[in-house]
């Protein structure tokens, strides 16, 4: 099912997509939208194209694409970028778009343990040669919360709007509360005695980033597992890369089986170790501000941020969460 979006959040897309499919000589009324939380995911075969936007988004792009460079000549499972001119990131307007290649996937949706082995591999990289920035989530949040603290007449209304008919409390409320939370976690962050060797980090390894390549596809010379959505690479604790795995078994209604699946397949649990509690709460954070500054035109995000702000606000650690779509 892919992403509801009004009319005029729809309408802004295609003309970006437009634009790029245009560069790369893909027609666009092809292109078939199959994910829109932080960027917009669009398959249009032979290529995917990602577009985003905002004030980081074009420094974003350009690291990325040195990343998955670095990646793919260090034969890491991940996803490949298109070849030639479309390897480098396409502007259109405020937005920006990369191009990578399609990849035929099997039906089976993928589990936790799929993502054990690229992890491992990833994990074992004594780093890259790009400079990749240090892992910092926190300081990532409250920049969120500034960006809908400021946004737009229009914009800032509906989030006002939306923060009193959801949650009953004025938007600035809101935003000072997860402030405050940041504040809190950062803290205790701060306490942490790590287990494992800090390194390079996909940053956001949950099983909606790995894709499973059909077998006997060799367009880009891997097959198996790979990892996907490389905005988030860093240097940091590769703890942070089993968060996503254990999240998902407590709070989004994964089995258990799934969970012990992963942890015997990459050799850690996390939730038996003394920094859980404290990144758990980093991942909820992160899974609470990423979309609240770009909710407008968005009914099923704006659905599911309220009801997870809900839970948060309520220390209601049972509540089921879902994905975004």
């Amino acid at each position: 099912m892919a992403t509801a979006l009004s009319d005029a959040v729809a309408s802004e897309l295609r003309t970006h997509l437009s634009h790029v499919c245009e560069q790369i000589g893909v027609d666009p009324d092809d292109a078939r939208l199959v994910k829109y939380t932080m960027n917009a995911v669009f398959v249009a075969p032979p290529f995917v194209i990602r577009l985003a936007a905002g004030p980081y988004a074009a420094k974003v792009a350009r690291r990325v694409v040195s990343v998955a460079a670095c990646l793919q000549e260090a034969g890491m499972p991940t996803v490949r970028l298109a070849a030639g001119a479309a390897s480098a990131p396409i502007f259109s307007g405020d937005w920006v778009g990369t191009v990578w290649q399609y990849v035929p996937t099997v039906n089976d949706e993928p589990k936790p343990v799929d993502l054990a082995a690229p992890l491992r591999a990833l994990h074992g990289l004594d780093g890259l040669d790009v400079a990749l920035p240090r892992w910092s989530p926190i300081e990532k949040f409250r920049r969120r919360l500034d960006a809908a603290a400021g946004l737009p007449t229009r914009q800032a209304t509906e989030l006002e709007q939306w923060s009193g008919m959801e949650l009953g409390i004025p938007a600035d409320h809101l935003l000072l509360d997860l402030h405050r939370r940041c504040d809190e976690v950062e803290e205790d962050l701060g306490r942490v005695v790590w287990r494992l060797p800090q390194g390079v980090i996909h940053g956001d390894a949950h099983t909606g980033n790995v894709l499973l390549a059909a077998p006997g596809d060799g367009a880009i010379g891997c097959k198996g597992a790979l990892l996907c959505d490389l905005d988030g690479m860093s240097i940091g604790p590769r703890e942070w890369d089993l968060v996503p795995t254990a999240h998902g078994a407590t709070r989004f209604g994964r089995s258990a089986a799934d969970y012990r699946g992963f942890v015997d397949a990459y050799g850690v649990d996390i939730t038996r170790w003394a920094g859980w509690p404290v990144l758990r709460r980093i991942r909820e954070l992160q899974l609470v501000t990423s979309t609240i500054d770009a909710l407008a035109g968005r009914p099923d995000v704006a659905r599911e941020l309220a009801h997870r702000l809900r839970s948060l606000f309520q220390e209601d650690l049972a509540c089921t969460w879902r994905r975004y779509r």
